[in-house]
C-alpha cells in the first residue's frame, strides 16, 4: 500500500497498564484505562476504538466494558517507551525524533522538504515549545478539543499529502485534575470524532492512534510508566492483526519516515512497522 498521508491522534495520558519497569518510576499498579473503566463500570462503551482493536491489546487481561473483538478493523499493539525521562514531553520527542548527522531533529520538516509532491506537516495542539522549532510545519494552535476536532476534520477532507498530528487536550487535563467523569466524557468524544474521521479518510491515508505518555488518575506520579496503546487503521484494507509489543515510540517516527521514503528512516532508533500493515 502506498500511503500519501499519515494522521496521528495522540490520546495523551491514556496508559494501558504498568510497564515492565514501572517499579523504577513509582508506577507499580498503574493502569489508566483499566482504572477509568473500573470507575465507570460496564457503561464505558468506546465502539470505534473497540472495533479498531483497543480491547484486543489487553487480550487475556480484559478491560471492563472494552472486550476484544473477533475481527478488528485495525492493527493493534502496545508500546514501551525507551527513554527514561520523567516529563510529559519526552514521549512526543521519542515518537517523532531521529538523529541526523548534525543534530537531533524530527520527521516533521523533512516530509515537507523532501516530498516529491506538495506536502504539509500539520500540527493541531496547544502551545508546546517542541513544535515551535519545526520551521516547515503548519502549527494550528488550539486550547480546546472542540477547536482541535474542527481543525482536524477540515484538514482531513483536503486532498493534500503529508502528516496531520492532533493532540486530545481534554484527556490530559482530566487526568491532571483526577476527574474521572471528565476523562470518560473526553474518551467518548474522541471515540465519536475518530468514527467521523474514518469516514472522511482517503484510501491512501494511514491513521495511527497512540498516546505520547500515561497519567493514571489514581497515582500521584506524573507521568506514570505504562504501556501505551498503538492502533493503526488502513482504509483500503480494514482488516487488522497484532503489531505486538513495540519497544520505543520511535517506531512511529520510523514508520512515518518509511511511508514518505525519507532517508532519515535509517537514522531512527525505531523500527518501522509499515511492512506489517501490508500483509
Amino acid at each position: 500500500m502506498n500511503f500519501r498521508r499519515v494522521i496521528i491522534i495522540d490520546l495523551a495520558s491514556l496508559g494501558i497498564g504498568e510497564a515492565s519497569d514501572a517499579n523504577r518510576f513509582n508506577s507499580v499498579g498503574a493502569d489508566t484505562l483499566g482504572h477509568v473503566a473500573s470507575h465507570e463500570g460496564v457503561n464505558l462503551k468506546l465502539p470505534t476504538l473497540s472495533k479498531l482493536g483497543l480491547g484486543n491489546i489487553r487480550f487475556g487481561d480484559p478491560i471492563l466494558g472494552i472486550a476484544p473483538v473477533d475481527k478488528p478493523i485495525g492493527y493493534f499493539g502496545k508500546i514501551h517507551e525507551k527513554n527514561t525521562a520523567t516529563d510529559c514531553q519526552s514521549g512526543l520527542r521519542e515518537m517523532l525524533d531521529y538523529q541526523d548527522p548534525i543534530r537531533v531533529t524530527s520527521v516533521l520538516d523533512p516530509i515537507v522538504k523532501y516530498s516529491d509532491n506538495y506536502a504539509r506537516s500539520i500540527i493541531i495542539t496547544n502551545y508546546q515549545s517542541y513544535f515551535s522549532n519545526q520551521n516547515l510545519s503548519d502549527i494550528i494552535a488550539v486550547n480546546k478539543d472542540k477547536l482541535a476536532y474542527q481543525s482536524l476534520h477540515h484538514e482531513a477532507v483536503a486532498p493534500i499529502d503529508g502528516l496531520i498530528y492532533t493532540k486530545i487536550l481534554g484527556l490530559q487535563k482530566a487526568a491532571e485534575n483526577g476527574d474521572f467523569g471528565a476523562y470518560v466524557q473526553s474518551l467518548r468524544e474522541a471515540d465519536q470524532q475518530i468514527a467521523r474521521l474514518i469516514n472522511e479518510m482517503y484510501k491512501t491515508d494511514l491513521l495511527l492512534i497512540t498516546a505520547s505518555f500515561a497519567d493514571d488518575l489514581t497515582i500521584s506520579t506524573t507521568p506514570t510508566r505504562e504501556y501505551l496503546p498503538l492502533l493503526a487503521y488502513v482504509p483500503a484494507d480494514p482488516e487488522g492483526s497484532s503489531l505486538g509489543i513495540r519497544h520505543t515510540l520511535a517506531d512511529i517516527g520510523s514508520t512515518i519516515a518509511d511511508v514518505f521514503q525519507l532517508d532519515v528512516a535509517k537514522e531512527s532508533i525505531g523500527h518501522s512497522f509499515l511492512s506489517e500493515l501490508n500483509n
